[in-house]
């Protein structure tokens, strides 16, 4: 039997997966939702830190090797990082236990599918969700665990 946190994601893994099928039938306008870009960012071996959209793509800061903080340009209807030079952070931030993946099921779980920002803020994940009916919640999620430590409803 599939435990809760197991069926919330599949059912993410899949609809990312659905709509990185079907990126490149797209229209020009139509941009791929931030879960598509984490799931992707993610599978792709980054340790996704932030996610932000900003004017036609999305800011990708990722976790380096080193510890330093590296953002990227993505093409928001593409999900292909763009040819831009990424921005490097002097701060260096530590390994977590938690991906960004599990910091988005954690939103889930608290009845917050629809994604719309990520941020690594005082060694956490803050994220920015919202429910079936279009109510705004942040999440704080503990990075060493991936639990929910407190939740904004706006």
């Amino acid at each position: 039997m599939l435990t809760k946190t197991a069926l919330i994601a599949a059912t993410v893994t899949g609809l990312a997966l659905t709509s990185i099928a079907q990126a490149k039938d797209k229209p020009a306008g139509d941009i791929l939702p931030p879960a598509v870009i984490l799931n992707q960012m993610v599978a792709d071996g980054h340790d996704l830190r932030a996610l932000d959209r900003d004017h036609g793509r999305y800011l990708a800061t990722v976790r380096a090797p080193s510890g330093q903080l590296a953002t990227f340009s993505v093409d928001a209807r593409t999900g292909e990082l763009l040819p831009e030079a990424a921005r490097l952070s002097t701060a260096t931030t530590p390994e977590t236990g938690t991906s960004a993946v599990k910091a988005m099921l954690a939103a889930a779980e608290q009845g917050h599918w629809n994604l719309s920002e990520l941020e690594w803020k005082n060694d956490g994940y803050v994220v920015e969700a919202r429910d079936d009916s279009g109510a705004k919640a942040h999440f704080q999620v503990d990075a060493a665990t991936g639990t929910v430590t407190k939740a904004t409803h706006r």
